[in-house]
């Protein structure tokens, strides 16, 4: 039996859209085509063949792509999220776009009148199977991020991270509150949030230390006589932790491969 091969179309392209790339390139029997793609920044652009390269996102429709991939920014979906999804699957990797209860309802209900589909990435999250499945038990959920200050975006917050010598905590409270002022940094614990008890109940706590070289992600849940303790450290480039390229490239196969052998989903 013939295979179709599902078409990729890509809105960003730094360190995780150019390795996500890589791997779909590299295995020639995973069922996926990259058929665009799409960066602010134009010179990021200027190794790929012309025909690959979407100056406009405006026209992405004219590339009859199965799945859209965000990896960009938040902006990008609460600018284009919607007008993806009247046409086509959208898979949004700047989870804080949800932290926006109307643009969440948006989203919502453009994939019903449409038929489409949206999908949130795990990325860095460990463990969002048990807090999805025990979604409704959770009496408290509450994540810790460590990171050096070098790491972190804090334009939106104000606050200029040279200035941080000792260990110093960004933000403390819900997690809706701390979408939009660090939002290249906090999509896991948006996606921790959605994948439980929500923006409002989930409790957030961002922490920075100038001495520290790694990104460290805690969750810590219970309800209904169930505990969840799970702890993620890695190394860090920029604002993305090591292991986010692959989890992101997994999350595109689960969706979008319709290659041969065995999957786990």
């Amino acid at each position: 039996m013939a295979r179709k091969t599902k078409r990729i179309g890509f809105i960003g392209y730094g360190q995780i859209g150019m390795t996500v790339h890589q791997m779909i390139d590299r295995d020639q029997a995973n069922g996926m085509e990259v058929v665009f793609v799409h960066d602010m920044a134009s010179e990021r652009l200027k190794d790929l063949p012309d025909d690959l390269v979407l100056q406009d996102l405006g026209d992405f429709h004219s590339r009859d792509a199965d799945l859209v991939v965000e990896m960009a920014h938040a902006d990008v979906t609460r600018q284009w999220g919607t007008t993806i999804l009247a046409k086509t699957d959208y898979l949004f990797i700047s989870v804080t776009a949800l932290a926006n209860q109307d643009l969440e309802q948006d989203i919502q209900q453009t994939t019903y009148q449409y038929g489409t589909r949206a999908f949130i990435p795990h990325g860095g999250v460990v463990g969002m199977d048990a807090l999805l499945e025990n979604r409704d038990v959770w009496e408290e959920v509450h994540v810790t991020m460590k990171k050096p200050p070098k790491n972190v975006d804090c334009a939106a917050a104000g606050v200029d991270p040279e200035s941080i010598t000792k260990e110093t905590v960004l933000y403390d409270g819900p997690t809706r509150g701390v979408c939009p002022l660090f939002p290249r940094n906090t999509n896991t614990l948006a996606a921790i949030a959605y994948a439980g008890i929500g923006f409002d109940r989930t409790h957030s706590t961002l922490v920075v230390n100038p001495q520290w070289d790694t990104a460290t992600v805690a969750i810590h849940a219970h309800g209904g006589g169930i505990e969840l303790d799970v702890e993620r450290v890695e190394g860090i480039t920029g604002v993305t932790g090591a292991s986010t390229p692959a989890s992101i490239y997994n999350t595109v196969q689960m969706i979008g491969s319709s290659g041969p052998g065995i999957h786990l989903r």
